[in-house]
């Protein structure tokens, strides 16, 4: 009778399924309202659930015992009818399960807010259990074995509603479908965030997938024929298709009736449409936005805009000196000291006074918390990530599958040696393949490096990337373009990060002992940042070749959850995060051994600006690109995605609120962009070739 009841455990399933309809539907019918199920079943949960748990062991067993005492289940087992039904029942319960889950894991694993928001949107909750039903029932046809694909249908489910319910933590935004393609670089990633992976709930999932495994190794299997799995899988492949695609398709009807997607605010559309619905909706072909209308007449029409308002003058003269240029980007490089909170010392008093010696400013980062990469790209194609549609990558989706244009090829042309130093693997990002395609003669990574001594637990000091950067400026006989980045002051801001610990102590009210700590820890990784900078411009002056210095911090530091740190300093929450200049503003300073042309206050400039803002100070010839860069600087100094500074320093929130004049030339920047990173290229000769 046992090896009978585990042969139609289908059943239980099958009743306990029903049990729960029979319930929905009758009350609804009572109540006509959703709320009302859901109400009633929040508040009588155990009596409720033990009833249809008890009924449906009733029913199993009894069923069981029906068809035993009949010799039937033998015949059930091996019916196709009964596996089919199987994989459809195990589908949609997968697919209820996993949808409710993503909510759960989104709105911080509370199970209460969760049900809320079933409560409130059941159309887009039924509609996500749907697609997750076909991707569940797509995933068993393709194993063949029902409990099996089911069980990894939940099992994906769960990863990447854990992976999304990390990244609004740290990084205050949702998980994009552009982001799977890192899936293949978590040898690189895992080390950067291991100390916020807690070990008691790896080995809990570990012990959970054990038993899982255990489990269906022991029960008997409900096996689908290929044959019958071949002419189901072809239409659930199709209608997955369709509705992950659904632009132009019959599927774009539902989408129209259930959702509400607004793509102009992330957060606002993975809320309201649930993180799957807010997946789908960035499933983008196009990683960079394209303009409309976009052809060869408006690009055209463009270059005319360009030439017109920002020709370079027919008197400049180039200069004969050609200078060593470093571009040194340093990790989450920012000042602590605008939290409000006392340090027992300045942890970048020597940052401050360089800033004050040599043109300075600030930095407004693409980015915040993470993905280095994104400011590369700004800083070294002077384009902008605000052509860039959601969760796009461009190092990975653009800059690894071609050669583009850049600062780097714009100097190779002048005769300079460029190379890039990055002190982790190559994988990351795809650098290995970006750099070289962006002009680089050598990329030079972690295992390539002449000093990796560390500092910290984890990670290449500072003082090692700039002793391989000087080491590599002084062996070449041509100027040296050098693009270096640091990744010392990477998170996770443990208590063990430096040994002997952190030198700097904070105080202050109203944070807690956690954030005192990764404060202290942050600030002393920026302080052994400030002395490196320190010593490398001393290296500089001492140095008998001219050179050029421009150093900035990448973005602002994540310290702690849901930016525990800033809230709990007063700095600002999620709001703010999202539309104040502030969290994206990092130290940015010109250094040099020789009198560069550039004023001393630059203010908060993009660093799609960095350089034409060098080739400017250095009186270099420059393609007509670089040139109406220096003139659209002039008018929108720095913008990012909902900031938009204007040359008093005032921010806005949207381009409609920026004068025609500077709208018109975003457009035509903004043609630029795609035509070269995406488009056929019409004029990107006349932009870049030097006449």
């Amino acid at each position: 009778m046992g090896k009978s009841l585990i042969r139609t455990f289908p059943l239980f399933l099958f009743f306990t399924v029903a049990l729960g309809l029979c319930y929905s539907i009758l009350t609804y019918s009572i109540s006509s309202g959703w709320n009302t199920v859901i109400d009633w079943a929040q508040i009588h949960t155990v009596g409720l659930g033990t009833s249809i748990l008890v009924l449906s062991l009733v029913m199993w067993g009894t069923a069981t015992w029906w068809l035993h005492k009949r010799n039937k289940i033998d015949t059930l087992y091996k019916s196709r009818i009964y596996r089919v039904a199987t994989a459809l029942l195990v589908s949609v319960m997968v697919g209820a399960a996993a949808s409710y889950l993503f909510m759960v894991f989104h709105l911080d694993i509370t199970l209460g807010r969760a049900t809320e928001w079933v409560q409130e949107y059941p159309e887009r909750y039924m509609f996500t259990a749907f697609l997750l039903s076909l991707f569940t029932l797509a995933l068993i046809l393709l194993v063949g074995e029902t409990y099996m694909g089911g069980g990894i249908a939940l099992l994906v489910s769960f990863i990447l509603a854990l992976v999304n319910h990390y990244k609004q933590i740290y990084r205050n935004e949702p998980l994009f479908p552009n982001d799977f393609i890192q899936i293949g670089q978590l040898q690189d990633v895992i080390p950067l965030i291991s100390d916020s992976i807690s070990i008691t709930a790896t080995l809990l999932i570990i012990g959970v997938i054990v038993a899982g495994l255990f489990a269906w190794y022991k029960m008997p299997k409900i096996k689908i024929g290929w044959i019958t799995r071949l002419v189901i899988l072809v239409p659930v492949a199709y209608l997955l298709y369709s509705f992950l695609l659904y632009d132009d398709r019959f599927t774009e009807s539902y989408y129209e009736e259930y959702t509400s997607f607004m793509p102009w605010n992330q957060q606002n559309n993975y809320y309201y449409n649930g993180p799957v619905l807010g997946m789908i909706s960035n499933i983008k072909l196009d990683v960079v936005e394209k303009p409309d209308p976009y052809n060869q007449t408006v690009m055209e029409d463009s270059v005319v805009n360009a030439n017109e308002v920002f020709a370079r003058s027919d008197d400049e003269k180039e200069k004969s000196v050609q200078p060593n240029i470093i571009f040194f980007m340093n990790e989450t490089f920012w000042d602590p000291t605008n939290l409000d909170v006392k340090f027992s010392e300045d942890p970048m008093k020597n940052t401050r006074r360089l800033m004050e010696e040599y043109p300075s400013g600030q930095i407004l980062s693409p980015s915040f918390g993470g993905e280095t990469a994104n400011v590369e790209f700004e800083a070294l194609t002077s384009y902008s990530m605000s052509y860039i549609n959601p969760g796009g990558n461009p190092f990975n989706h653009i800059l690894a599958n071609d050669n583009y244009p850049s600062v780097v090829s714009y100097l190779n042309d002048r005769g300079y040696y460029s190379e890039a130093i990055h002190p982790n693997g190559g994988n990351l990002y795809r650098r290995q393949r970006v750099y070289p395609n962006l002009g680089f003669d050598q990329s030079t990574f972690l295992d390539d490096m002449t000093y990796t001594k560390k500092d910290n637990k984890q990670f290449v000091s500072d003082r090692s990337v700039v002793k391989e950067l000087l080491d590599t400026v002084e062996q070449q006989e041509q100027p040296a373009f050098i693009h270096a980045v640091t990744i010392a002051n990477h998170l996770p801001y443990s208590k063990d990060k430096y040994e002997g610990g952190s030198t700097i102590d904070v105080s202050g009210e109203g944070f807690s002992p956690d954030t005192e700590r990764q404060i202290e820890v942050y600030s002393e990784g920026i302080k052994r940042s400030d002395e490196t900078l320190k010593k490398l411009n001393e290296s500089i002056q001492e140095m008998d070749e001219p050179t050029v210095v421009v150093f900035f911090g990448d973005h602002l530091p994540s310290i702690g959850a849901n930016l525990k740190a800033y809230k709990e300093t007063g700095f600002g929450n999620e709001e703010d995060q999202k539309q104040q200049a502030k969290f994206y503003e990092t130290p940015l300073v010109f250094l040099s051994n020789f009198e560069m042309d550039m004023k001393k206050e630059v203010g908060t400039v993009s660093p799609v600006y960095l350089a034409p803002m060098v080739a400017d100070a250095l009186h270099y010839e420059t393609p007509k690109f670089y040139d109406f860069l220096e003139g659209m600087k002039q008018e929108l100094p720095a913008f990012r995605d909902m900031i938009y500074m204007t040359p008093d320093g005032e921010t806005v929130p949207s381009t409609d609120e920026l004068p025609s004049s500077t709208q018109k030339i975003l457009k035509d920047y903004q043609h630029f962009q795609y035509d070269v990173l995406t488009g056929k290229q019409h004029v990107t000769q006349e932009l870049y070739d030097l006449e």
